[in-house]
């Protein structure tokens, strides 16, 4: 169930928070708990019903070898082969629904040995609650984790918000706040303040996903799949396409990670900070600080210190950073376009930290810091192109066209706007037909507005911060403009009314045609 289709918009969100709500002051916590767990469980069936067994099973497995670790801890025995179990096991469900078909057709690729094609359908946000339960395992066999009771335990796996696309959550974020036990007085003086901001939240994420995100969307998906079946795209048309998706993608995530914790936030949940402008950042090291934060760091703690981190030299630092991108790209998908663009990411963090070493860190003037700002921005643009393409031949053909070696194409009709200019183009190899995929004046403006957004605009928890809707902090300064955004963004009667009427009509547009899934969703 999508976050911005009309069935969730209108129906199953204000029944769960009204059931939710209702139970919680009538009826106690657990089963105002287990209410959302009841939801939790229907929004993913609502795809396809047979894998809530699945994620019911890994939630009873993990649970299981959980309590079983604690058990052996508190008495002294040995842990580690039990949570090698837990975690090969993890591992084991993962790596069958969504790599078992792309091994084997390398396998068969490989050793020219044919081999029927597996077809497996990829459960639903398998990625998310793997990683978030192979943590929990990983922190209870080192005794962070506390031993908690069934029903948390499946809120956690389970809740709605943040399951089919993170962000991926710490037990030790999550257990208190479902264990909270406040008075119903004190509490019921926070509902209404929690459901005005998460609201106000939630609309700011479906605005960029149903405004932005499916707008750039649509042009790049044209672009890429020129490219895709083989046409040569020109130079124009390649850098549409490539800076198309790198907004989409931005405003999709973005949107999607708005509108989990402003939905959190409506059943007085906090979720921690998940994206926080990265392409404001100056550097690849700073990029993966702000992009997909809990993914970051979920394979820093469990994956790049594991293996040694930076602690046995520069050679040792740079082969794990390699090895965790590598990993990082096979986790978005099945496909050596995933790896490579991880590939891209290690070499470019290799590259980071190298040049920190030499410069010893320091930022340099404004002047500098905006070139460092535009290279990384570049940088992440290329490294997209690879990430978004079907396979390596469409990602050349980009690459090609954003080198200008498939030429440059103007639409007919500049021609006579140019006037002089015109044949002067034609001399230095411009041609002048046809652009399908190019919508000239208009897309460049959107492009242009998008990157002005990313830049120079505070994000979501920036202008929110006074109301701390995230747990841990947003890496951006409170600037002006972001205080002053934050003063109109308090809960009262007129911003509830606009808010109301933003929903609606973001409602209504839902129900003119299909809504475009999320991004993340496939992974």
């Amino acid at each position: 169930m999508l976050f911005h289709a009309p069935e969730f918009l209108l129906v199953f969100l204000p029944l769960v928070l009204i059931a939710y709500h209702a139970t919680r002051a009538y009826g106690g916590v657990r089963a105002a708990l287990g209410v959302l767990v009841v939801a939790s469980i229907i929004f993913y069936g609502w795809w396809d019903p047979r894998f809530v067994f699945l994620l019911l099973g890994s939630a009873a497995f993990n649970f299981a070898v959980g309590r079983a670790l604690s058990a052996r801890r508190a008495s002294g025995s040995a842990t580690r082969g039990l949570l090698t179990i837990g975690v090969a096991v993890n591992l084991g469900a993962l790596g069958f629904f969504k790599y078992a078909g792309f091994f084997v057709a390398n396998v068969a690729a490989a050793t020219g040995i044919e081999a029927a094609t597996l077809h497996i359908a990829l459960p639903l946000a398998i990625s998310f609650f793997t990683f978030q339960q192979i943590a929990f395992l990983v922190d209870t066999a080192s005794g962070v984790a506390k031993d908690p009771d069934p029903l948390s335990y499946l809120l956690f796996v389970t809740f709605f918000p943040q399951l089919v696309a993170g962000p991926i959550v710490h037990h030790r974020e999550m257990m208190p706040q479902f264990a909270d036990r406040s008075p119903d007085t004190e509490r019921m003086s926070g509902i209404w303040n929690s459901l005005a901001i998460g609201l106000m939240i939630f609309c700011i994420g479906l605005f960029k996903k149903t405004m932005i995100a499916d707008k750039m969307g649509f042009w790049s998906d044209r672009i890429f799949e020129t490219a895709a079946h083989g046409a040569p795209v020109p130079l124009i048309e390649a850098w549409t396409g490539a800076l198309a998706f790198t907004f989409q993608i931005y405003f999709d995530f973005s949107g999607y990670t708005d509108m989990a914790i402003g939905l959190a936030l409506m059943f007085g949940i906090r979720l921690p900070i998940n994206f926080a402008s990265p392409y404001k950042a100056e550097s690849i090291i700073d990029f993966w600080r702000r992009w997909h934060i809990t993914l970051s760091r979920f394979l820093k703690d469990y994956l790049y210190i594991p293996l040694g981190g930076g602690r046995h030299g520069r050679a040792r630092r740079y082969t794990n950073l390699m090895i965790v991108m590598l990993l990082g790209g096979l986790w978005h998908g099945a496909a050596w376009t995933f790896v490579l663009w991880g590939a891209l990411h290690g070499a470019f963090l290799i590259i980071n930290h190298g040049w920190r070493q030499i410069t010893g860190g320091r930022k340099g003037n404004l002047a500098l810091r905006w070139f460092y700002r535009s290279l990384t921005f570049l940088a992440v643009v290329l490294a997209w192109v690879m990430f978004r393409a079907d396979s390596f031949d469409a990602a050349q053909t980009v690459y090609a066209g954003m080198a200008g070696l498939n030429g440059i194409v103007l639409p007919t009709h500049y021609l006579g706007a140019l006037g002089s200019f015109g044949p002067a183009l034609k001399d230095l190899g411009v041609s002048f037909g046809l652009t399908p995929n190019f919508g000239g004046g208009m897309q460049l403006l959107w492009l242009v507005g998008a990157l002005a957004i990313v830049w120079f605009l505070p994000n979501t928890q920036t202008i929110m911060r006074d109301h701390k809707p995230v747990l841990g902090d947003t890496l951006s300064k409170a600037g002006t403009l972001a205080r002053a955004l934050g003063r109109i963004a308090r809960p009262n009667l007129a911003t509830g009314v606009a808010l109301g009427l933003v929903a609606a009509l973001l409602a209504l547009r839902q129900l003119q045609g299909q809504p475009g899934e999320f991004i993340y969703f496939q992974f």
